[in-house]
This record gives structure tokens, C-alpha cells and sequence, in this order.
């Protein structure tokens, strides 16, 4: 449970909080945040730590999670794997300030997940004046009384020098230019970079400030109900439960005549080819697989639990509803599957796959926790899944699995889009350059020209192209090496074997 906080330790959170908005004004300047947003946050779970009080095993794998979330946006360049990291990272610094409260995973529900969320941010936003405030076991009335008798005469003291100054001041610029320029120079200095500085700097130290009170045990009262489950009968959810079913299984019967019809069936009756058919419907099929996951879930928080009975009911037809959504993503993969076999893979085919894993994961942690008696479960083990599946993306680079399939595919004498390939990120390129040579001469001569385009585009805009290392990502600086030698030396598919751009 949140525990009273010190005098010292609110004076260690204080200086904490100045420190992470001074770095952070430094830090998060250099365009869109990457490195210097993964310093600044491995600066955060630092701080936590060592003005944190001692750390239980929770915190510390939540702290490692943090940074190793945000790292992710330092090593990746990719910009769907960058919304990943960054939702990855506000998430993980979410749980802390639950963990802070006294709760652990282990209390997570879908309902307080949501509650969580309102939670964190009720913190980050208003928990910084509760370390400005001071309690009467802080100070004395004596200490308060001298402390206001120096404010009051610091006060009283600018007033007499405000009028002298301004005369002398403005007397002394008009007797000498040179003052005058220097005086205008420190004034536009002041007013508009260093009023910059210093209010970009309050901003992170205010929200830093909540979100380390919270985090370290000591976050607002308990302002955000905790909502409790309304006891509802079977038959009330069955409703959805059932329809949600009957839905399901005419989709599916529908997939089955499909699969068994092939091509023939598709051109008579829908007038579609194979292709343009698994084209369409594999995202909104992902969806309607959460959709039903998510109810699923939240139908057995809605339930009563002292009705054995209804939760029997509820497990046979949630096994059901699942077996159902299984087959919707098989559906959905196969669907993938077919469109890659013809046109290749994409990033966006190629994250529909990950998010299919991603879902299937969810329906196991649901069969394994909430469909066999232990719905409190389920929470923790959905973070795990999610845990795994952000490290597993970053691990594989989406954007290096696209060019590895479709080299092999154009191997075999399938069409090679070499415009598409050189508009991917940094994350593709040392794959792209090794595995030219594999690609037909026409097609590797191709890509290295479209490479030459779109990288020449790309460093032309002045924050991708200045080197700034806040911005910057390890992919995209090796492909800043790399244009800047293959200006000097051009590159071609005539070269010889084994010669590969610097990167």
C-alpha cells in the first residue's frame, strides 16, 4: 500500500523531477524521439531506482521493460515498429504508477486495465503539487514564519530596484550602440530561446514529478472508483454470447463452402478471382477476432460469480466462441497466405501476420486462464503475450523479412517491385544491398538507382539528413554512411562478388 512520504525523500523526488526536465528539454530537441528519447527514459527508471526505496522483482522487470521498450525506438527504424515501441513504452510506464499504488499484475482485470490507464494519467498530470506541498510534521511555525518574512522582504526589494534599473539601463543604451546591440542580443537570447528552454523544461519536470510520486509508492488518493462487477444472470449475456456464435458459425460455414469450391466457386457465384478475394477482409477479420476476444472477456467480469451454474454455461460457450475465432484467423492468415503466394509480401501483409499471432496468443492466455476458472489471470498473462509479441517484432525486423521473401520469390522468376523495396526503411536496407546480387541484373540494377532516389529524397529533408543523434537510429546512421560512399563511389550490380556499400 502507498506509504506516507518524508520530508527527505520529497526533496529527492523534487530534485529528480528538475534533473529529468533539464535533460529532457535537451534530449527530446533533436526532431522525432528515438535515441535521446530512450536516454532520457533509461534516465527515468534510473532515478526510480535510486530514489525509489528498495525495488520488489515486479518493479525491476517493469523498469528493465521501460527502457528496453523504449531502446526498441533507437535500434528500429521502421515507423509502425516506432508506434508499437512508443505505445509499448507509455504502457509499461502506466503499470509502474499501478504497481505503485500497491496493486500487482496480479490485480489486473480488463475493467481496472481501463481504470489503470485513468489512473496513470490522473497522476502524470496532478501529482506534482503534492510534492510541493509541506505537511506540519516538514516545518515548524517558527521555520514558516522566517520563510515568509524572506519572501516578503526578497519581494519588497525587486520593487525598489525595478525603477532604477529601468532608467539606468535605458540611459546607458542610449549612450552607447555597442551596449545596446549586446542588451538587445541577451534580451531576444532570454525571450525567446531561453523562455523556450526554461518552459519546455517545467513541462517535463511537472509531468516527471507525478509520474515518480506515483511510481515510487506515493500516487494521488484514490480519486478513480474501482469499479465492481454488477452481478448480471446468464441469461442477460447469453444474448451476445449467442449471437456472437450464430454470427460466427454462418461466417464460417461461408469459409468452408470457399475452401472447398476453390477458384471455380469464387468466379460463379461471386464473380471474384482467388486474388482479389484474399485481397480484402484479412484486417477486418484480425479486428472482428479482438472484438470478440475483448467481450468474451468482459462478459465473464459482467457475470455473477456466486452462479455455478451460469459459469459452467458461460465456459461451455466461451470454449465455443473461441474455437470460432481460431478458425476467423486461420481464415485471415489464409487469406494473407494466398495474396503473398501472388503478389508477395508487404509491411502491411507482414504486420497482419504478426497481429494474427498476436490475437492467437490472447485466445490462449483466455482458454488457460478465464475459461478454466481463474479470470484473474488472464490480465497478467495478455501482458506476457504482449511482452513477448513487441520483442519478437523487433527481434525479426518486419521490413527484413519482407525483402528476404521476396528476393526468394523473385529467385524463382516472380516480378520484383524495386521502387517499393527502396521506399522502405533503414530497417531493409543492409538486407536489400546484401541480397541484390540475387536478383535478376535488370532488377538489381533497378533497385540500386530507385535506392539512390528515395535515399537522396529522404536525407534531403533537413532533420533526416543533419545527423542529429537524438533522432537518429542505428539503421538510419549506417544508411547515412552508406549514401554519403556511394557518392563518392557508385555503386552497381556490375561489381564485383562480394563487394558490398559500407554500412
Amino acid at each position: 500500500m502507498p506509504t506516507a512520504m518524508t520530508k527527505t525523500h520529497r526533496s529527492q523526488l523534487l530534485l529528480a523531477a528538475l534533473v529529468a526536465g533539464v535533460d529532457g528539454n535537451l534530449l527530446l530537441r533533436g526532431g522525432q524521439w528515438r535515441a535521446g528519447f530512450a536516454v532520457w527514459i533509461a534516465g527515468l527508471a534510473l532515478s526510480v531506482l535510486l530514489v525509489g526505496g528498495r525495488a520488489n522483482r515486479e518493479r525491476l522487470l517493469m523498469l528493465a521493460g521501460i527502457t528496453v521498450a523504449a531502446l526498441g525506438l533507437a535500434v528500429r527504424d521502421a515507423d509502425m515498429l516506432y508506434a508499437i515501441d512508443m505505445l509499448s513504452v507509455l504502457c509499461m510506464g502506466a503499470l509502474l504508477i499501478w504497481h505503485g499504488t500497491g496493486r500487482t499484475l496480479a490485480d489486473l482485470t480488463l475493467v481496472r486495465t481501463v481504470r489503470a490507464g485513468v489512473i496513470a494519467a490522473l497522476n502524470t498530470v496532478a501529482g506534482a503539487p503534492g510534492l510541493l506541498a509541506r505537511s506540519d510534521a516538514d516545518t515548524g511555525a517558527d521555520t514558516t514564519s522566517a520563510a515568509r518574512g524572506t519572501i516578503r522582504a526578497l519581494t519588497i526589494g525587486v520593487a525598489l530596484a525595478a525603477v532604477p534599473l529601468f532608467i539606468v539601463t535605458g540611459l546607458l543604451s542610449a549612450s552607447d550602440i555597442v551596449f545596446s546591440r549586446m542588451l538587445d542580443n541577451v534580451f531576444s537570447t532570454v525571450v525567446t530561446d531561453g523562455l523556450s528552454h526554461l518552459l519546455i523544461s517545467a513541462l517535463l519536470a511537472w509531468i516527471t514529478a507525478g509520474w515518480f510520486r506515483a511510481a515510487t509508492g506515493h500516487p494521488l488518493g484514490d480519486a478513480v472508483p474501482d469499479p465492481r462487477s454488477p452481478g448480471l444472470p446468464f441469461i442477460t449475456l447469453s444474448v451476445v454470447l449467442y449471437a456472437l456464435l450464430a454470427l460466427l458459425l454462418a461466417f464460417v460455414i461461408t469459409q468452408a463452402r470457399v475452401l472447398f469450391g476453390g477458384a471455380e466457386f469464387l468466379r460463379t457465384t461471386a464473380n471474384l478471382t482467388v486474388a482479389t478475394y484474399a485481397r480484402e477482409g484479412f484486417f477486418q477479420l484480425i479486428a472482428a477476432s479482438g472484438v470478440v476476444l475483448a467481450t468474451l472477456v468482459m462478459a465473464e467480469w459482467l457475470l455473477a460469480d456466486d452462479d455455478g451454474a451460469a459459469r459452467r454455461h458461460f465456459r461451455v460457450v466461451g470454449a465455443m466462441l473461441l474455437a470460432l475465432v481460431a478458425l476467423l484467423l486461420v481464415s485471415s492468415a489464409t487469406r494473407i497466405g494466398l495474396y503473398v503466394n501472388e503478389f508477395g509480401l508487404s509491411v502491411d501483409r507482414a504486420f497482419a501476420g504478426a497481429a494474427i499471432v498476436w490475437v492467437s496468443g490472447g485466445l490462449v492466455a483466455c482458454a488457460l486462464t478465464t475459461l478454466r476458472g481463474n479470470p484473474v489471470r488472464f490480465m497478467r498473462a495478455a501482458i506476457m503475450v504482449t511482452v513477448g509479441w513487441v520483442t519478437m517484432m523487433n527481434v525479426i525486423n518486419p521490413e527484413a523479412l519482407v525483402v528476404r521473401v521476396n528476393v526468394a520469390r523473385a529467385a524463382t522468376g516472380a516480378a520484383f517491385d524495386a521502387k517499393y523495396h527502396a521506399q522502405l526503411s533503414a530497417d531493409a536496407l543492409p538486407l536489400l544491398l546484401q541480397r541484390a546480387s540475387r536478383l535478376q541484373p535488370a532488377d538489381c540494377n533497378a533497385l540500386h538507382a530507385e535506392l539512390q532516389t528515395a535515399w537522396a529524397k529522404r536525407l534531403a529533408d533537413p532533420e533526416e539528413g543533419r545527423g542529429d543523434w537524438r533522432s537518429t537510429t542505428l539503421p538510419l546512421s549506417g544508411a547515412r554512411r552508406w549514401f554519403a560512399a556511394t557518392q563518392a563511389a557508385p555503386r552497381s550490380c556490375a561489381a564485383p562478388a562480394g563487394v558490398s556499400a559500407p554500412l
